[in-house]
């Protein structure tokens, strides 16, 4: 979860500091409270890849290094699996 962004864009400092090659943040859920899109922009992250889990603004979806994912072919399979007396938990390979 990204929310301001302080902390994963610390994260991010810190491991291009003990010279990581690059960093890509990755978050299941953006909050991007202010001022996360300003930080993510500026961060030294080369892409931020995040999942539509909340709405994601205009401002932030017009991030050049954004990549957000949709959820919408996970939770229709999940719907599929349950009308079918499916099972959930084997779109995970077994792992829930």
């Amino acid at each position: 979860m990204i929310d301001s962004g302080g902390t994963i864009c610390q994260a991010a400092d810190a491991l291009m500091a003990e010279g990581a090659a690059s960093v890509v943040i990755v978050a299941t859920h953006a909050i991007f409270s202010d001022p996360a899109v300003q930080r993510m922009t500026d961060s030294v992250a080369r892409e931020v890849v995040v999942t539509d889990t909340l709405p994601i603004s205009e401002e932030a979806r017009s991030m050049p290094k954004i990549k957000v994912l949709s959820i919408a072919p996970l939770i229709s399979r999940a719907v599929k699996a349950v009308f079918e007396d499916g099972s959930v938990t084997q779109m995970f390979d077994g792992r829930a």
